[in-house]
């Protein structure tokens, strides 16, 4: 008789873990169709930092920083490159606005920026 009663009793632990499985695969699928789930593409992945401009107004005092932001700029064929202080081994990136043009720069303005002349 203890047989019979076992066998008829149902797996509650199964069917808890079944549908844990298909409400997290509904969730998903929800998440997905609406848009809230956002997948990387190529051109998120080249994208290392963003940076603003913070423009000299004679008017309004410019608060900047003191730490270093562990980067350094250089003018390479009339573009602005950017790369890290600490590991001058890694690849330079040309810095570009948001719609991927090129900041030119010149040479011969460079020197006299940030050293008092």
């Amino acid at each position: 008789m203890s047989e019979n009663n076992r066998a008829e009793k149902p797996d509650v632990t199964k069917y808890v873990g079944l549908g844990f499985i298909a409400g997290l695969i509904v969730a998903v699928l929800t998440l997905e169709y609406y848009g809230y789930l956002r997948h990387p593409t190529e051109q998120d992945s080249l994208v290392v930092e963003e940076f603003r401009l913070l423009s000299l107004n004679t008017e309004q005092d410019l608060k900047v920083s003191p730490k270093s932001s562990g980067k350094e700029a250089f003018c390479v064929n009339g573009y602005l490159l950017l790369r890290p202080e600490n590991d001058r081994q890694n690849v330079a990136g040309v810095l570009v606005d948001a719609k991927n043009r090129g900041i030119h720069c010149q040479l011969s303005l460079m020197p006299s920026i940030g050293h008092g002349e």
